[in-house]
């Protein structure tokens, strides 16, 4: 199935991104940056920025072509819930289409669902976005299913170290008969 969050997305501006956080003029940008509907352009340019620096620290470029999507919490559960997700991830990849959602909670104060977040979590939301963001890189960078070895990957990303993705050909050749499996019956988990 194609995932149809890219429908009422507001792109935040490339050349207003790069030209902020000092990238080369000129250069086209692997990273792509929007705010699912309900975003004001203000709010979003706002929410992004706190992406963005989080994201500073990383190696999203070894990601190539990939969008970060801001979801707000209000419509968050109705994006999650579907896919069988636990209330209180506050973020998820979806490594088929190269998109990593973002819930607003972690760049913006939204006061119940923060305090729901940090308690569940017990840590502070910075800390919450940092983790989430390692986590999924872990999915995406390494092309994995397992959420202890994103786990793995993500300590190893956090630790300033570069992302290693260990070869399990069973596992691999599972997660590739799993995904023609849901793509032949029109869902993604």
């Amino acid at each position: 199935m194609t995932f149809g969050m890219t429908v009422g997305l507001l792109m935040v501006s490339p050349r207003l991104q790069w030209a902020a956080w000092g990238a080369p003029q000129g250069k086209a940008p692997h990273q792509h940056f929007v705010c699912n509907t309900g975003y004001t352009l203000e709010q979003c340019r706002k929410d992004m920025a706190v992406l963005q620096r989080a994201l500073e620290k990383y190696p999203v470029s070894d990601l190539g072509e990939w969008t970060w999507v801001l979801v707000l919490s209000a419509d968050w559960r109705a994006i999650q819930s579907p896919r069988g997700l636990h209330p209180n991830s506050p973020a998820f990849a979806y490594y088929l289409g190269k998109e990593t959602f973002i819930e607003e909670a972690l760049v913006a104060e939204v006061p119940g669902r923060c305090f729901e977040l940090k308690s569940a979590w017990g840590m502070s939301i910075e800390k919450l976005l940092d983790y989430a963001i390692a986590h999924e890189l872990g999915h995406a960078l390494c092309n994995e299913r397992n959420e202890a070895q994103a786990d793995r990957v993500a300590k190893s990303i956090r630790e300033g170290n570069a992302a290693s993705c260990e070869v399990n050909l069973q596992a691999k050749r599972r997660l590739l008969e799993d995904l023609r499996h849901s793509n032949s019956h029109g869902a993604f988990k």
